[in-house]
């Protein structure tokens, strides 16, 4: 009885191992399985995150297994590797590593709006910049080649200074020679000439009557001169009077105009069968009662003046050479110019030189001033010593200054200079006299340019 107790204790103990061992391998089953879920969602969670990031299809590209290379080569992740990469290169477009893309494009926009890259902007501004730096050498090398033509003439120059020294010094030695004999000549003269006028005298013994007579004959000539002088003043008064201030300001209105455009354009009712010519200038005022003539027989200076560009068979576009701020041209207001008249040309007499751009030196002739005059529709007479009886106007140049005496030891040269002066000085003054004593009126360029409309210096 005993030996089967024993029995039936190891059967008991060895069915508890196994119902033991049962239900902790089912348990560890259990927890096994549990496990392998949990797993197989993390494992199907990490591959849609990966799926997110990149496709099994984009991870097999050659591109992306460059990435890969060149980010497990710096022993950083692909993610860090591309958001480093990134940055530089933002860094580089933009200067700031934390820029956007978006904001990079707006900065950019005349490079990429048409669909251009910077790369491409960088090029052709690489290629402009060659270019430049192509005509950059080139204009160095004229600089260059005219440095050496400057160190050329500035050589040149020098050794012409030298020469020129020489020469005047050997002119001033010659100089002085002359100075020597002009002295002697000039003694040799004056005693010449006292003996002449020694000789005068007594040949001027038996002619005084004569003198005299020729003296009282000069007189009674200056006397009919100077009537004569009055009665051409006064016949010229009546003249312009009746010319001038007895005419109703309205025949002196030339046309009108017919319409502006904008600040420079004016279309007026004068063509080329009315004689108008390209160039011719006028003044516009705003009605007739603004054509009053002063003492001097000019005109006041009108709201704006206009120049002829473009003449047609009946009608004229000008161009606005000055105006008046606050006045401006409309349609209906009247042109005038003094000297064009399609019924009457004026006579002028230009004399003398005028300085025609202003910078204080006469030209070499006054033919430009002929010109103008004669392109306007006037008339010029020739320049004679007796201003003639129909003249209207008188146009003087710059008045040439009185010459200073001659010294006693005068060269040839210095004669025929002084002689020359004084002839200018003296018929500048004749004619002057003649007009004012006629009373014709006087005109100097600007004057001109006041009564024909043109802009004064």
């Amino acid at each position: 009885m005993a030996i089967r107790s024993g029995a039936g204790t190891g059967v008991i103990v060895s069915l508890v191992v196994f119902v033991l061992t049962t239900v902790f391998l089912l348990v560890l089953s259990i927890v096994f399985y549990a496990g392998k879920v949990d797993q197989s969602e993390a494992t199907e969670k990490a591959k849609q995150d990966l799926h997110d990031f990149i496709t099994s299809e984009q991870q097999n590209l050659d591109s992306f297994q460059q990435v890969v290379a060149a980010a497990k080569a710096n022993r950083v992740s692909v993610a860090q590797y591309l958001n480093s990469d990134l940055e530089d290169l933002r860094s580089i477009v933009s200067g700031a590593p934390d820029s956007s893309t978006e904001s990079i494009r707006v900065h950019f926009n005349d490079a990429l709006g048409n669909g251009g890259s910077l790369f491409l902007a960088y090029d052709r501004l690489s290629r402009q910049l060659q270019e430049r730096q192509q005509e950059l050498d080139a204009r160095v090398s004229e600089l260059n080649a005219a440095r050496g033509q400057i160190a050329s003439l500035e050589q040149s120059l020098s050794d012409s200074s030298n020469a020129t020294t020489q020469a005047l010094d050997a002119t001033k030695s010659q100089w002085m020679d002359i100075q020597n004999e002009s002295e002697v000549l000039a003694q040799n003269m004056d005693d010449h000439f006292a003996s002449r006028v020694q000789r005068d005298d007594r040949l001027l013994g038996g002619k005084t009557t004569l003198i005299q007579q020729l003296e009282s004959e000069r007189d009674r000539l200056i006397k009919e001169k100077t009537i004569l002088a009055n009665d051409a003043a006064d016949l010229r008064d009546q003249i312009n009077a009746s010319r001038m201030s007895s005419i109703d300001p309205a025949m002196l209105v030339d046309g009108t105009v017919l319409d502006a455009v904008g600040t420079d354009r004016v279309f007026i009712d004068l063509g080329s069968q009315d004689h108008i010519v390209l160039g011719m200038a006028f003044e516009i005022y705003d009605d007739p009662s603004q054509l009053r003539v002063n003492q001097d027989g000019e005109l006041p200076r009108g709201k704006a003046s206009i120049e002829i560009i473009k003449v047609g068979e009946t009608t004229s576009t000008a161009k606005v050479t000055q105006s008046t701020p606050g006045r401006p041209i409309v349609r209906d207001n009247i042109i005038v110019n003094a000297v064009y008249d399609p019924h009457y040309q004026y006579k002028f007499m230009v004399h003398g030189l005028f300085d025609a751009n202003g910078d204080g030196e006469p030209e070499h002739n006054n033919s430009f001033i002929k010109d103008r005059i004669t392109t306007w529709g006037g008339i010029v007479v020739d320049n004679q010593d007796i201003l003639p009886g129909d003249l209207d106007f008188l146009v003087l140049g710059i008045q040439p200054l009185e010459p200073r005496p001659l010294p006693r030891n005068a060269t040839d040269q210095m004669i025929n200079d002084y002689a020359r002066k004084q002839q200018s000085y003296s018929n500048y003054s004749s004619l002057l006299e003649q007009a004012q004593d006629v009373k014709i009126p006087v005109l100097n360029a600007n004057r001109l340019d006041v009564l024909t409309g043109q802009p004064t210096h």
